[in-house]
């Protein structure tokens, strides 16, 4: 089965996450500042070091014994967990954030999400699709209901179903949205679909938009990412001179991120 990834900017779903959220109390100086470097690391794609400043924020907000803070840092960690692939540890961090939001009367919609997220990536399809429905229950917002259609939809291309896809494509695009990272995304998807509908050379075009997109939301890596998508798609279609293109150029982006690449 091809394995299909929601795009986690867009959360990066609290998007997947775009950006990881912030509350800190101002008169705690020792978590603002620690929050801010983590934020800091994070934006700058050094997820491994923003993940041991969530873990310092979050033992801070625990000895706080602060909910709402607890829950912030504990969602935040969970998100960079994920963008590194370590599942487990992000599961393992998201409960923590939602017992704190349960505890502190926060909406957990946002939880919920990265929740089914990480259960897509670990082939628990149907889990997945039980956690998109409680966001739904959670939260009217337009953003979350996006989301949610855009995880169904990536779900139903892990099935081989374009026409189910297309259904949450169409489902997407009747809540309107105006980030960047979930345009991107929702573009992805577009590009995703068509390629199952054996029509690469509209998918290399829709993932050509989605990393102009990214790009425009500095989501590198998602950017990068999804040229490869591009070039893969432009193989598929017969132009070798734009699969080169868009081949070198994810690769030399991503060298440049840190990340080894073949």
């Amino acid at each position: 089965m091809r394995r299909f990834f929601i795009a986690l900017t867009v959360l990066m779903l609290a998007g997947c996450a775009a950006v990881p959220t912030s509350t800190a109390p101002a008169n705690d100086k020792e978590l603002s500042r620690t929050r801010d470097l983590a934020r800091a690391a994070f934006d700058e794609g050094a997820t491994a070091k923003a993940i041991d400043l969530y873990a310092k924020a979050l033992n801070r907000a625990l000895a706080m014994d602060d909910a709402t803070e607890i829950g912030n840092a504990a969602y935040n960690l969970a998100l960079c967990h994920i963008i590194l692939g370590q599942l487990d540890q992000a599961s393992a961090s998201l409960a923590e954030a939602k017992a704190a939001f349960t505890r502190s009367g926060n909406n957990p919609a946002d939880a919920l999400l990265l929740e089914a997220t990480v259960a897509q990536r670990q082939g628990k399809l149907e889990q997945a699709l039980s956690l998109a429905g409680q966001v739904l229950s959670a939260s009217p917002d337009e953003s979350h209901r996006f989301q949610v259609a855009l995880l169904k939809g990536t779900i139903a291309c892990e099935q081989d179903d374009p026409a189910g896809a297309r259904t949450a494509l169409v489902e997407a695009d009747q809540h309107h949205v105006a980030s960047t990272p979930l345009l991107a995304a929702r573009e992805r998807l577009a590009g995703n679909i068509l390629l199952l509908e054996r029509n690469p050379s509209e998918a290399a075009a829709a993932f050509d938009r989605a990393a102009a997109l990214f790009q425009t939301a500095e989501h590198y890596r998602d950017m990068a990412i999804t040229l490869r998508r591009a070039g893969e798609a432009y193989g598929e279609a017969g132009d070798m001179q734009r699969a080169e293109d868009r081949l070198s150029r994810a690769k030399r982006s991503l060298a440049a991120q840190g990340e080894k690449v073949e």
